[in-house]
């Protein structure tokens, strides 16, 4: 399966969800298509994927499926970010320097959860709407 790079635009590594391995990262092909993201957060690798039985969450060694926006909850406690994934993690990662001086960055439709994998999660599963559309291939 292959997943892309939250935090680095173009490069995907493939995925095994049985084992929660990440390997050959390389830069994406054209009209290759992705599963899902990963990242770090709090030193733990982070995998935000969508197989044929729905939309997954794994942290280090540790899964659950997404099927419920209670699962999932982010906060600020500044200097921190916190991602609480129910009965998985709670992960402590400091907040993205980005989101100081968002109001003023001129690029249009900026948004804190592109800087913020762990903010991106919770919102995708807050949504209804893009907890279904989110991943799916044509």
């Amino acid at each position: 399966m292959l997943i892309a790079s939250f935090d680095t635009y173009r490069l995907v590594a493939d995925f095994d969800p049985a084992t929660g391995e990440l390997s050959s990262e390389r830069a994406v092909e054209p009209g290759q298509e992705t599963h899902g993201h990963y990242g770090e957060l709090a030193g733990s690798t982070v995998v935000f994927y969508r197989d044929a039985d729905g939309l997954h969450l794994r942290v280090g060694d540790r899964e659950c499926r997404i099927d419920s926006p209670a699962l999932v909850r982010h906060r600020i406690q500044e200097p921190e970010c916190v991602l609480e994934i129910d009965q998985v993690a709670e992960l402590h990662y400091p907040v993205p320097s980005e989101w100081y001086g968002l109001e003023n960055d001129l690029t249009p439709f900026v948004e804190a959860e592109h800087f913020d994998f762990g903010l991106f999660i919770a919102n995708v599963v807050e949504s209804e709407v893009r907890t279904g559309r989110i991943y799916r291939q044509e």
